[in-house]
């Protein structure tokens, strides 16, 4: 085998370990709870400290505008507020403004509604999906009954306890928007500055720069930010669950790959002052 053969087979043999080693430290968290915690942010802080401020039965919206593709960040961090809503036992009202996550939001929403034991139009309600986006909200900020008038199971919405004293955005307290996409300056436009009430936001990672404008100009009361933001949201509520792992993985991987550099760069360092030696 020739010097050079030699060489690419153990390059080869390095990438594979490498793999090895990445996939361990991503696997690890799933499996063995690790000592990993997480201060949570001051925005994710007040995000929280807002929705435990409610007194129990008020009514609080939850706009939850993504789909599958953004699952991985900001299912858990739905998850997390509506398990707060229901522990703090809160009336959430849950409507989104993507028609193709409405599968996975009703999944969600049963999911913390059994956890509680709470009943669909009794403790919560699932408005679900409607068409038109900024007139919609402007509609709902008229009439949310008007502009919902049946839920997603096909109920009327008008008598319902959980909706008991909304007539409109204006008897809202607080809304919580969850976005992939763009919906977030819309409930800023056409919701709060219309109507007055607090909202808070959580996005994907790579939107949340372009909202921190909104948290300095009061706009917004409080942002979480990515799998980062879900997971300070549990570390608040004091339940860890799959983005605190995610957050254990993320970071476990972060530390190897650092080390897998300093490591390459000694040996390179090393093998090249042995060289000169030589020379």
């Amino acid at each position: 085998m020739s010097a050079s053969q030699a060489a690419l087979q153990r390059i080869a043999v390095t990438r594979r370990i490498i793999y090895l080693l990445v996939a361990i430290a991503v696997v690890v968290p799933f499996i063995l709870p690790l000592p990993f915690t997480f201060k949570a942010s001051p925005w994710a802080e007040k995000a929280f400290g807002k929705v435990e401020a409610l007194k129990p039965g008020s009514p609080i919206l939850l706009s939850f505008d993504f789909d599958p593709a953004s699952m991985a960040e900001l299912y858990p961090m739905s998850l997390a507020i509506l398990r707060h809503c229901f522990q703090h036992d809160l009336h959430p009202l849950v409507m989104t403004h993507w028609q193709s996550g409405l599968g996975m939001i009703k999944q969600m929403l049963e999911e913390a509604a059994q956890e509680k034991g709470k009943q669909s139009g009794k403790d919560y309600v699932f408005l679900g999906f409607r068409p038109g986006g900024s007139n919609l909200v402007l509609n709902m900020g008229e009439n949310l009954q008007g502009a919902f008038d049946k839920d997603f199971f096909k109920q009327p919405t008008e008598g319902m306890p959980a909706l008991a004293g909304v007539r409109s955005l204006k008897d809202i307290p607080l809304a919580f928007t969850l976005a992939a996409g763009g919906t977030t300056e819309m409930w800023i436009a056409y919701g709060h500055d219309r109507f007055g009430f607090d909202l808070a936001a959580g996005c994907t990672a790579v939107i949340a720069p372009d909202l921190y404008p909104f948290l300095q100009s009061n706009q917004l009361v409080g942002l979480l930010g990515g799998l980062r933001g879900a997971a300070d949201y549990e570390t608040l509520l004091k339940r860890a669950a799959s983005a605190t792992k995610g957050m254990q993985a993320q970071s476990l991987t972060h530390v190897l790959v650092i080390l897998l550099i300093v490591g390459a760069n000694v040996h390179y360092l090393r093998r090249r002052f042995a060289g000169n030696k030589k020379g």
